[in-house]
């Protein structure tokens, strides 16, 4: 959330869903209590394992990549992220290539995350703007054929509130995002990134993409949805948040499918979890909530 002081009106552009990066609600509920909606799924004995097709990236795979988004620049490179500012453009645009999982991210920070607007964006209709995404990644070579649309919707809010007003005197849709979304065996993938930011006009003003490559490795043992719940009330889930504590949190879905770690850390292999989704409140306020847990017998030894 960015702020901006304007007499006395306040701007606040807002986050809907940044980059299509995922949010894990916390499984603590603080001494809140859960409640169970949902039936638990019927799941096979044993699923498929997969590893994760190992990459070595370089300085000048890093330049070719920048090279298809039409940047140049100094590279730098620092904790295994690959980074190259185009401060010849006006605006500025960046690029990020991360050593250890190959992801790309491309930003154009003053059109992706204007600190001031004043009129609303000039946004394209759905369809519009899957037509605009889908020659951009063929342009760039971002595309992947096992990835699908799977939603397109506003990624920056821009919000105008005047002192002691409870609702904003104007609301400004800044910028909406194209989400890509795939599956493993017939199940669906979780943690992967990968979406195209439209700002004003329908241009792109940013992509994220994480999206490992993989293959087969034999077969791993799953234990029953039952054992997992017992897992999540017990806070033994992948990767907890830092959120405060939830009054109560509803699970009004469980699903099985993979998970793939964020784009800054090493993954070796791709394992079976599973997702526990529904609704949170915490101080009287409802929220999504998600949280993955190992579905696998063995743990997450050695992967995700």
């Amino acid at each position: 959330m960015r702020g901006l002081q304007i007499g006395t009106l306040v701007c606040l552009t807002v986050a809907i869903a940044a980059g299509c990066i995922l949010v894990l609600g916390s499984a603590n509920a603080g001494g809140g209590q859960y409640a169970l909606v949902a039936g638990f799924p019927e799941v096979p004995d044993s699923c498929t394992l997969y590893r994760v097709v190992p990459i070595t990236v370089t300085g000048e795979e890093v330049r070719e990549i920048a090279g298809r988004f039409g940047l140049s620049g100094e590279l730098s490179e620092r904790s295994g992220e690959f980074c190259l500012v185009d401060t010849k453009k006006d605006p500025e645009a960046w690029l990020s290539v991360y050593a250890h999982s190959g992801g790309v991210v491309y930003r154009i920070p003053d059109r992706e995350l204007p600190a001031e607007v004043t009129r609303q964006p000039d946004l394209p209709t759905d369809a519009e703007a899957e037509e605009i995404v889908l020659a951009f990644l063929e342009k760039t070579g971002m595309h992947s054929p096992d990835a699908r649309v799977v939603e397109i919707g506003v990624n920056q809010r821009h919000e105008v509130w005047s002192s002691g007003d409870g609702e904003p005197e104007a609301s400004y849709d800044v910028t909406i995002a194209a989400r890509f979304g795939r599956s493993l065996d017939g199940l669906p993938v979780y943690g992967d990134e990968f979406a195209v930011i439209l700002g004003d006009g329908g241009d792109v003003v940013g992509l994220v993409k994480t999206w490992r490559e993989v293959e087969p490795a034999g077969d791993i043992a799953l234990r029953l949805p039952e054992e997992a719940y017992a897992d999540l009330l017990a806070s033994r889930i992948v990767r907890p948040s830092a959120s405060a504590a939830y009054d109560r949190v509803t699970i009004e879905n469980v699903s099985l499918g993979y998970w793939m770690e964020p784009r800054g850390v090493v993954q070796d292999t791709v394992r079976p979890v599973y997702a526990f989704s529904g609704t949170a409140v915490r101080d009287g306020a409802p929220e999504p909530y998600v949280a993955y847990v190992a579905a696998a017998r063995d743990g997450l030894e050695g992967g995700a």
